[in-house]
């Protein structure tokens, strides 16, 4: 979740800083308007697009070798936490977000409670007010003080800019921002974005005003009138809008040559930011037939999958120099005085093998009966839908070994898949003497059970939570 918070806040980040370097100062205001709403929308949905890709295939070609082993399950029992800061982080973030909600609520209340005499000017919906409040729109709705109304008239100039508001349907682009600080308050770029939007509605409202001829120094000084009559309500557009400096920069600016150079870049930096924080999955190629995979074992320049029986896979092609995975023996441990500690953990494999090895037997494929480790009859492990071995397969079938450049020699990492009692793979997590080889193992281990439901692990009859090893050595030659 902190990972999709991250990338949420930086894609908004650089979506409004490519607006404030390129785009603001364009007198192109509607395509402005589009930029920012969609980039804004763009920057919560980059997150959560998976993109796709295939891995090359590189002439050089690997063998990656895999043994029979005895599953090796550490019961996944956790101590409570004295202090649980998970539940003070959500606490903290609802409690937040019900009181801009209320907020937001009572200030659309205080918009709709307003008292006054209503009129139907030019087809448009006028609330002349009794208090002498500036002109401000909301909605469908023009509000303003009776001073502002003489004759049964209201100066042509305010009426214009309001009805640009109503007309261009500026109220949907503030309710919209308002639900996004609501909801994801604590990312700090919605503030450059609201005052962003803000501005460029006011853009596009005198842009509607000056269209109909007005001389623009009278309609600057009616603006400058205004000014002292400053009100900020929210989700309102307000005729005396404060930002005065930039509209009236942009009421005199002449349009760019390179306005179609500038809007390329918006919608470039759009592309690029979806293509670099989307998420990435790696295709696996479908498993072959038995009978395919015999046909095919005798052909060189495919790398293979072996087994402890000998028994040949055909397997898809993966990126190595030339260099051999071995998964070692390891062993079921029941761990049920006292939560693991990684530390003791690894104390127990080693203990573990001490234990199960007979003297003058080495830990390794040569003298050690995978039938005669000690099981408890009434745990049964986690199981991968499709079996250890196809678990394996596709893990050897996407692991990127190019990452090494040979000189490594030997590497080794230990996969950790944490399963709830669900099935559900919560984590994946791995620890070698090579971090690059650790990483790799966590990237392709968390590809392969993406979306997979495994068989929980189950104790007297009863699903439980458990820690899958995944142990590997890879040696160059």
């Amino acid at each position: 979740m902190l990972i999709i918070i991250l990338k949420i806040i930086l894609c908004s980040s650089i979506f409004i800083a490519v607006y404030y370097l390129f785009l603001e100062r364009e007198k192109m205001y509607r395509f402005n308007r589009f930029y920012l709403l969609c980039s804004l929308i763009l920057s919560y949905v980059i997150p959560f697009i998976s993109i796709t890709v295939k891995l090359p295939e590189h002439e050089q070609k690997s063998q990656i070798l895999f043994e029979e082993t005895v599953q090796q399950i550490t019961f996944a029992q956790h101590e409570q936490e004295s202090f649980n800061w998970v539940s003070i982080v959500w606490l903290v973030y609802g409690a937040i977000t019900v009181f801009l909600l209320i907020k937001s609520i009572l200030s659309f209340r205080a918009i709709k409670k307003m008292q006054g005499e209503k009129r139907i000017y030019q087809n448009h919906r006028i609330l002349v007010i009794k208090e002498n409040i500036p002109p401000f729109s909301f909605w469908n709705t023009i509000y303003l003080g009776k001073t502002y109304v003489k004759d049964d008239g209201i100066d042509t100039r305010i009426f214009l800019h309001e009805k640009g508001h109503i007309d261009q349907k500026h109220s949907l682009d503030l309710i919209f921002l308002d639900i996004f600080k609501i909801f994801t308050w604590f990312n700090p770029v919605l503030f450059f974005y609201k005052k962003a939007i803000l501005t460029n509605h006011e853009f596009l409202a005198d842009e509607a005003v000056l269209n109909n001829r007005y001389n623009i120094k009278e309609y600057q000084n009616l603006i400058l009138k205004e000014i002292i009559h400053h009100q900020n309500l929210p989700l309102t557009h307000s005729f005396n809008f404060n930002n005065t400096k930039k509209r009236f920069i942009m009421m005199t600016a002449k349009k760019s040559k390179f306005i179609v150079l500038k809007k390329a870049a918006g919608i470039t930096a759009m592309i690029a930011a979806t293509a670099l924080f989307a998420e990435r999955t790696y295709a696996v190629s479908p498993g072959l037939t038995e009978d395919t995979q015999k046909a095919n074992s005798t052909e060189k320049e495919k790398p293979l999958i072996k087994d402890a029986s000998e028994r040949t896979i055909t397997a898809g092609n993966v990126q190595a120099n030339q260099s051999h995975l071995t998964s070692p023996y390891y062993f079921e441990k029941s761990v049920e005085e006292k939560p693991p500690t990684t530390a003791e953990i690894k104390k127990e494999m080693v203990q573990a093998v001490s234990d199960t090895v007979s003297p003058g037997k080495t830990a390794s494929n040569e003298g050690i009966n995978t039938n005669d480790a000690q099981k408890d009859q009434n745990f049964v492990e986690a199981e991968f839908p499709e079996g250890a071995k196809s678990l394996r397969s596709k893990v050897g079938s996407m692991l990127d070994t190019s990452i090494f450049d040979g000189k490594e020699r030997l590497v080794k990492s230990t996969a950790f898949i944490h399963i709830d009692e669900t099935g559900k793979v919560v984590n994946v997590t791995a620890s070698g003497d090579n971090e690059g080889f650790n990483k790799e193992m966590i990237k392709t281990v968390t590809a392969v059970n993406s979306g997979v439901a495994w068989k929980p692990a189950t104790k007297n009859g009863k699903a439980i939570a458990s820690i899958y090893k995944m142990p590997a050595t890879m040696s160059f030659k």
